[in-house]
């Protein structure tokens, strides 16, 4: 009898034999490719930024000349509050020239005039001594601290971001005001010790000028040796 439907399964003869059934190869398991580390390529080497070549200023003080002892050049140290020095210190008998309070000071090059301390709040005991403490606290002098330091300042804007500054002024001549353009020679303050200790403890002693070049947001000479920083500010003081 057949069987309905006749699903059944066909008999492996010789004459009807079954297909070899040929196993499918597992495939096999190709490695995860590892992605190799790059390389770190190391930071350039920042290029130093040139000095720029400053020449046309005249010194701030009536017969004075460049100073040779590098305590009072830019780069010396200033123990007494962690910093660096950044300007040239005009003093009697070490700078060519007779210097003591109320020696007019002089622009050292036509400009405008961009700061001028006539309501100069002098220094007190417990202000100095907080700026001192702060400053060997910290290991540096802060910007707020070193302009305190600078006392009365007049600032005159040269163009090219070239910015002449002037401090430990005595007082300021009256014409000098922001925006009011100065000329080379002209008085323009007058030589004090504001900003200095001494303006606390001795106020009858350290007369002297504070003259900066500041160039961008730096100041001429940054950094350099001695033999190289003396012949940058003696270009800056050739015609």
């Amino acid at each position: 009898m057949l069987a309905a439907c006749g699903g059944g399964p066909t008999p492996n003869t010789p004459d009807n034999p079954h297909p070899a059934t040929t196993p499918t190869p597992t495939a096999g398991a190709s490695p995860t490719p590892v992605p190799s580390t790059p390389t770190p390529t190391p930071p350039p080497t920042p290029t130093p930024t040139p000095t720029p070549v400053l020449t046309g200023f005249r010194m701030p003080i009536e017969g004075a000349c460049l100073p040779t002892s590098p305590n009072l050049l830019p780069n010396a140290p200033r123990p007494y509050r962690a910093g660096i020095h950044e300007g040239v210190d005009f003093y009697d008998g070490l700078a060519c020239a007779r210097i003591g309070r109320g020696t007019p000071v002089l622009a050292a090059k036509a400009g405008v005039v961009v700061r001028a301390d006539h309501d100069y709040r002098p220094l007190t005991p417990q202000e100095l001594d907080e700026l001192l403490r702060r400053s060997q606290s910290q290991g540096y002098t802060d910007e707020q601290a070193l302009d305190r330091f600078r006392g009365r300042q007049v600032w005159i804007d040269h163009g090219g971001g070239v910015v002449t500054r002037y401090a430990h002024l005595d007082a300021i001549a009256p014409e000098v005001r922001v925006g009011a353009r100065v000329e080379a020679g002209q008085v323009i303050a007058y030589v004090g010790n504001s900003g200095t200790p001494q303006e606390v403890t001795a106020p009858d002693s350290e007369f002297h000028l504070h003259f900066e070049i500041r160039v961008g947001d730096s100041y001429l000479g940054k950094g350099l040796p001695y033999d190289e920083l003396v012949a940058v500010l003696r270009r800056a003081f050739s015609p």
